[in-house]
């Protein structure tokens, strides 16, 4: 069934209008007609199965009428919540790293500035899109949040701090700890994820005298636009969660 995210108070009522990019889809791409089921997700985390009653291909207008069936909880949420601090990358990777983080499990982005960035100016329409479009195929049940301006490092550091979550740095110089070593029971973790050039060892440094553990993610060298996914999988790994 296909999955649609949409603002909470489209869903308010027993009949949902659906307009704009959604109606699009639903009759030009999807080709779906009266009868079909969808379903759409209010992004704080219920399901709603809607019936369509009528689909109207009106050239740039089009439009589409339903009727909700049911309410249910969504499902597709880990129990553990990752916030993905990821220092912005050069051309596209920093769409790779939203795409692929909310494949996995990413609760929360937030987009960080190191001393080795040499990425693109933050894009948060285009990155909100992404997401969504992530969030959909995926079948998660809620959109991940996305901080569009990005955060120096140390107010990234000032904000983990401040939430009091345990937090990790991936640092390709540690060798002591990994996620093996995870505690259980975690609600929330912290990542951060370094640019192309990694994170240097005074930015390092300066995460450990925060309370941010550097710890490995391995005996290869992950590209950074890779990093940031495969250590949030491991992290809901073994918290049970994917």
């Amino acid at each position: 069934m296909n999955r649609f995210f949409i603002e909470p108070a489209q869903v308010a009522g027993p009949e949902v209008r659906l307009d704009g990019e959604i109606a699009h889809q639903l009759s030009r791409v999807l080709r779906l007609e009266a009868g079909d089921h969808i379903l759409l997700l209010d992004g704080l985390g219920f399901e709603y199965e809607a019936e369509l009653k009528a689909v109207l291909r009106q050239g740039k207008s089009d439009t589409a009428t339903g009727e909700i069936i049911e309410k249910r909880p969504a499902a597709g949420e880990p129990h553990l919540q990752v916030t993905l601090y990821q220092a912005l990358l050069k051309g596209e990777k920093f769409d790779v790293v939203l795409q692929k983080g909310t494949e996995v499990g990413v609760s929360r982005f937030v987009p960080i500035l190191t001393e080795r960035c040499v990425g693109q100016a933050a894009r948060p329409d285009r990155w909100k899109k992404i997401v969504r479009e992530a969030a959909e195929q995926s079948r998660r049940g809620k959109l991940p949040e996305l901080v569009e301006k990005p955060l120096k490092l140390t107010e990234a550091l000032d904000r983990i701090k401040s939430e009091g979550h345990l937090a990790f740095m991936a640092w390709e110089e540690e060798t002591a700890l990994s996620f093996h070593e995870l505690p259980e029971g975690l609600s929330g973790l912290g990542i951060l994820i370094g640019p192309e050039g990694g994170f240097s060892r005074k930015e390092a440094e300066l995460a450990q005298a925060a309370g941010v553990q550097t710890l490995s993610l391995g005996k290869r060298i992950l590209r950074a636009e890779t990093a940031g996914p495969i250590a949030t999988a491991l992290a809901l790994y073994q918290s049970g969660d994917m």
